[in-house]
């Protein structure tokens, strides 16, 4: 005979039964939370680390534009330079005469604490001296283009405004002296800037202040420029305005197009 199965009788659901379960309850719920913590903790270090990584390149890109300032102002008010094409051709620069440090660029010191003047002030002869020789509220600047190389071209100069402040330029003149000839540069008038100063040609447009070129320069060929740039005093905008502001501009050579239209300057 078959005998019964004993069955097994209930066990009490105790207070320690509850206090177990409980523990077991807060220990998953304990991981899931570390897991969610965790996640955010990473989307947290990952948004400050895009935060930090921004910050640091604003300050990067303000500390190279602070440097490429710096280094502009340290560098001069007029840089004067040749492009790639002219420099393959055998064309140098320099600020002596005998060419003992040819260079591909120049740089002409700046004038501190310059006020207006009018060209009757100016120094005659200020083509006789080589290199840097500024005066008293003038920039002025001597040095030589040569053709160094095998073949002649033709060749462009053209001068052009790179920075001002507080409507300087409005007042300022620009005279070139290429070889013992001299124009005097003015941006044009206000109520009209295709119409020149008096004495002087207008600029091109409103950052080109003049070109000049050289047709045929033979090897050996040497052209000799000087600048000289102050603020006029005759000039309807000098005015106190102007007062703490600044120009800076750069002499371009390049090989001359042959379709490009010329202003009166130089030939």
């Amino acid at each position: 005979m078959a005998r019964k199965k004993k069955v097994k009788p209930e066990e009490e659901f105790t207070p320690l039964d509850l206090n177990s379960l409980e523990a077991q309850t807060q220990r998953i719920v304990g991981r899931a939370n570390a897991g969610r913590e965790a996640e955010q903790t990473s989307r947290d270090n990952k948004v400050i680390k895009k935060i930090i990584i921004t910050i640091l390149t604003i300050l990067l890109i303000l500390l190279i534009l602070w440097l490429v300032s710096l280094f502009i102002t340290l560098y001069g008010d007029l840089v004067i330079s040749t492009d790639r094409d002219l420099r393959e051709n055998g064309i140098v620069l320099s600020a002596d005469e005998g060419f003992e440090n040819a260079a591909i660029q120049l740089s002409a010191p700046k004038v501190q604490d310059a006020t207006n003047i009018t060209y009757d002030w100016l120094p005659k002869n200020l083509d006789k001296t080589d290199g840097a020789h500024n005066g008293e509220n003038y920039l002025a600047y001597t040095f030589y283009l040569k053709n160094g190389g095998k073949d002649s071209l033709d060749y462009t100069g053209t001068m052009e405004l790179t920075g001002t402040a507080n409507g300087m330029d409005e007042a300022i003149r620009v005279m070139i002296i290429k070889n013992g000839d001299e124009l005097v540069y003015a941006k044009g008038t206000k109520a009209d800037r295709s119409k020149a100063e008096q004495g002087t040609i207008a600029w091109l447009d409103d950052t080109t202040i003049m070109q000049t070129q050289s047709k045929d320069f033979s090897p050996g060929s040497v052209d000799k420029y000087t600048v000289v740039i102050w603020i006029e005093g005759n000039d309807l905008e000098c005015t106190n305005d102007i007062l703490g502001g600044y120009i800076r501009s750069r002499i371009l050579f390049s090989v001359a197009d042959s379709e490009e239209s010329q202003a009166p300057a130089f030939s």
